[in-house]
């Protein structure tokens, strides 16, 4: 089911007395069960559009629709029963619990008086139980830390039952371990129904996870499609390196230029020559299996085996044969 889509939509921003178009023939389109990534370079306007998707920022010019009905039909709190957005700013008084700050996300559906009702409860104790943030429950919003902050925004969203969650870099600041472990669990929020769509910068873990990506140009339009195919196409690069082309997309690695101290060839354990071949990349030398080489290098049981000319070192750490090469 379609739960947004847009119909030449121009979002951006009043500047003295015009409009400053930041995007513009925007038609795209998120359903159930989707999770899509929305990609830019700063200033593009990712922020501008998904706060324009949610009603919080007045568009241009065209349309947008939740459900084939004109998103200006709803009341705020009609569409606040229909999407939920994660934003970047903290906008929380600090010493709220991170219950309480769960259960505003009931805001749209408790009484003039803001008491919870039975159901209520149990959409916040599902939403904190979806996120594993039970433990935490008591916890005041300054005791967390951005990783289960995070969480608990996303809990608050899960709390509101809508059918289409919007996030704004909900792994912006988070080491590696949290960004993969909310992505999962976004992945798994969209597996069970529900639509979501994020702003984000986070190139690697994107193409693993999202079923789309929709890509923000300068002065280009709007590009929409399967990661994969983005990438054979050239558009990520063209979007988010457009100046600097040093990303390999195969590997989603930086490319090393200085390359000239050697040919290596690599052979043995697929983790080891992995990371051997990106210590001897950052040293200064190609690994590359379709040329002559100067040197081969058997990476097997923890050890590096280096064979050049008549003879044969062996090593026990990627640190010692790069001393050694040195």
């Amino acid at each position: 089911m379609k739960l947004i889509h847009t119909q030449s939509l121009a979002i951006g921003y009043i500047e003295g007395r015009t409009n400053k178009v930041l995007q513009e023939n925007i038609n795209l389109s998120l359903s159930s069960g989707e999770i899509i990534s929305l990609m830019g370079q700063n200033g593009v306007g990712k922020t501008t559009f998904i706060k324009t998707l949610s009603g919080l920022h007045k568009r241009i010019s065209g349309s947008v629709y939740h459900q084939d009905r004109l998103i200006d039909e709803f009341s705020k709190s009609s569409l606040a029963k229909q999407i939920s957005v994660v934003l970047t700013e903290k906008p929380f008084a600090a010493h709220l619990s991170v219950i309480e700050l769960i259960a505003l996300g009931r805001h749209p559906y408790s009484n003039w008086l803001g008491r919870l009702s039975t159901s209520d409860k149990q959409a916040i104790d599902l939403a904190m139980s979806q996120t594993n943030i039970d433990y935490l429950a008591r916890k005041k919003l300054y005791q967390l830390s951005d990783g289960q902050f995070q969480k608990v925004m996303i809990a608050r969203a899960l709390a509101q039952e809508t059918d289409l969650i919007i996030l704004d870099e909900p792994t912006a600041h988070l080491d590696l371990s949290n960004k993969i472990e909310i992505m999962l669990l976004l992945k798994s929020i969209a597996g069970s129904g529900k639509g979501v769509l994020i702003a984000t910068h986070d190139l690697q873990v994107s193409l693993q996870l999202s079923d789309r990506l929709w890509l923000f140009n300068f002065n280009r339009p709007v590009l929409d499609g399967c990661p994969e195919d983005l990438i054979l196409q050239g558009a990520i690069d063209q979007t988010l390196f457009p100046i600097n082309n040093n990303i390999d997309l195969t590997t989603g690695t930086v490319k090393h230029l200085d390359e000239r101290k050697g040919n290596v060839l690599l052979q043995g354990d697929p983790t080891m020559v992995h990371w051997t071949a990106q210590a001897l990349q950052r040293n200064g030398y190609a690994v590359n299996k379709d040329t002559p080489t100067s040197i081969t290098i058997n990476c097997l049981n923890c050890l590096w085996k280096l064979e050049s000319k008549d003879t044969s070192t062996s090593f026990d750490s990627i640190e010692n044969l790069l001393i050694h090469l040195k």
